[in-house]
């Protein structure tokens, strides 16, 4: 208890957001009574504020941008009717497929964009970007904007968002087209703090290699997805803008997979949600809660105290089995190193040894040139996703801190299947264990995380010591310290952001 207590222990800001929380669950409270009337009402982790959960779904698992970007492509190539795309930011000549030379200039994503908008309309709407100090600026997507409109001859429009508090941002990544498709996680279209683009192996590369995971959704859910980009467009483009065709989702009876859109809507910025709306939030204290066995997070960044909360309630609870929670994020987060070194040691010292919880980064390696054989790079784990007792998944653009749960534009897809989870869980260990899935699969998790993890991760340490050899995985565990040359612009970000 004394752990929780020093947890909740924070500035105003902290104590303001909790308040925001209780007012935008008033408009869940008024149709609560509907659960009990409801297929999905006594599953908690369902967030009944805003639109339901969808039954006729097909549901697909997009791991590392090679996989979503072809995807993309192909879909993109194949619209009959429109595009929308919201999202973070944008690089107009982000190539799609890295196959040879010839598709290098000819998959780039505005030449794409340009062909589809030729026959179709394609609306596009990123964030204004920030005032100063970060970025993508309000200069730089002042550019980008023109940039796209003197490059396009179709019916392509590109809106810039900009109605949120100067310290945060709009941060939903998502696709439909023609009302049939949709993707949503957290790659954006942009090579901007990282090239997207990375291959499941994650070869070492000039730049900074990177993990992510998107889903592709088809059947019922998709409207929903649409339904947020209407909502947002409308809101902040001219009159003569705002009619934007619509086409509701063809399904086949045999997709049925539960699926629900939760999103961060900040309150007071939008006036379909003028209280704001905190489904994400909702989703993740519930799931936690409700966890039996085990719980695995992906994260760019890991330290919204709501979270660290509830897990440390969670760690304490008397379970059944042995019960085990895996975090995997960056070896050193963009502005959030210190920020989540802070929160990894207090859960781990409220873990004191037992080994309930387990953090770890991702790294790749290759030769060098230098006096040492080998050279060892970390690869950004931007995925933002989570699977609980392979029943429960959960991917989408919001990172776990304030901002992700109450004070950026977030949306995250919530599945509830239990072959689903169980098929991406086993997907991504044999990815980062370098083992198949079948190995994985055959495997009872509490020995892979116990053994293999812990194994390999120790392993890959000494192997990095050493530098005479390549990694046996990209499994490594979470370094706790300062990078050197952050931590005065973390610190800053520390004071003056509300995380």
């Amino acid at each position: 208890m004394k752990f929780l207590r020093q947890l909740v222990k924070f500035p105003d800001s902290f104590r303001r957001h909790r308040l925001t929380l209780r007012r935008g669950r008033q408009s869940a409270k008024e149709i609560k009574n509907n659960r009990a009337h409801s297929w999905w009402g006594k599953e908690q982790p369902w967030f009944p504020g805003n639109t339901p959960p969808r039954l006729h779904n097909r549901v697909t698992p997009l791991v590392d941008g090679e996989n979503y970007f072809s995807e993309l492509q192909t879909a993109l190539e194949q619209a009959k009717s429109y595009v929308f795309i919201i999202g973070w930011t944008f690089t107009p000549y982000i190539p799609l497929n890295r196959q040879n030379e010839p598709l290098l200039q000819h998959s780039r994503l505005l030449e794409i964009l340009n062909e589809v908008s030729l026959r179709l309309p394609v609306r596009i709407l990123i964030w204004s970007g920030a005032s100063f100090l970060f970025q993508p600026n309000m200069r730089e997507t002042s550019h980008l904007q023109k940039e796209v409109t003197r490059c396009t001859q179709g019916d392509l429009k590109l809106r810039l968002d900009k109605s949120l508090h100067f310290t945060h941002c709009h941060h939903q990544k998502a696709i439909v087209i023609d009302g049939q498709v949709a993707f949503i996680g957290g790659m954006d279209l942009t090579t901007f703090m990282g090239d997207r683009f990375d291959t499941n192996s994650h070869p070492l590369r000039a730049g900074i290699n990177w993990h992510d995971v998107q889903l592709k959704l088809e059947g019922e859910v998709v409207a929903d997805v649409e339904n947020n980009f209407r909502q947002r467009w409308q809101a902040v483009v001219e009159k003569e803008d705002q009619n934007l065709p619509q086409r509701n989702p063809v399904f086949e009876p045999e997709w049925n997979i539960p699926t629900q859109i939760v999103r961060t809507i900040p309150k007071g910025v939008y006036q379909f949600a003028k209280l704001g709306e905190f489904g994400i939030y909702h989703s993740y204290m519930s799931l936690i809660a409700e966890a039996k066995h085990f719980i695995y997070f992906e994260n760019q960044y890991f330290w919204s105290p709501h979270l660290l909360a509830a897990l440390a309630k969670a760690m304490n609870k008397t379970h059944s089995n042995s019960f085990r929670i895996i975090v995997v994020i960056p070896a050193s987060a963009d502005d959030g190193k210190f920020d989540n070194d802070k929160h990894v040691q207090k859960l781990q010292k409220l873990d004191n040894g037992r080994g309930v919880i387990s953090f770890y980064s991702l790294y790749t390696s290759g030769p060098n040139m230098g006096r040492n054989p080998f050279t060892y790079r970390d690869i950004y784990v931007h995925s933002k996703t989570t699977i609980i007792d392979d029943e429960w998944l959960m991917v989408g653009s919001a990172n776990l801190n304030n901002r992700g749960m109450i004070t950026d534009s977030e949306i995250n897809a919530l599945v509830h299947d239990q072959t689903l989870a169980k098929q991406l869980r086993i997907e991504l260990w044999a990815e980062h264990l370098n083992i198949t899935p079948e190995a994985v699969s055959n495997q009872e998790i509490g020995e892979l995380i116990d053994r293999e993890w812990s194994t390999q991760a120790a392993t890959n340490l000494e192997i990095v010591k050493n530098k005479k050899q390549p990694l046996v995985s990209t499994i490594f565990p979470y370094q706790i310290g300062r990078m050197p040359g952050a931590w005065v612009l973390e610190e800053i970000e520390d004071l003056t952001l509300e995380h």
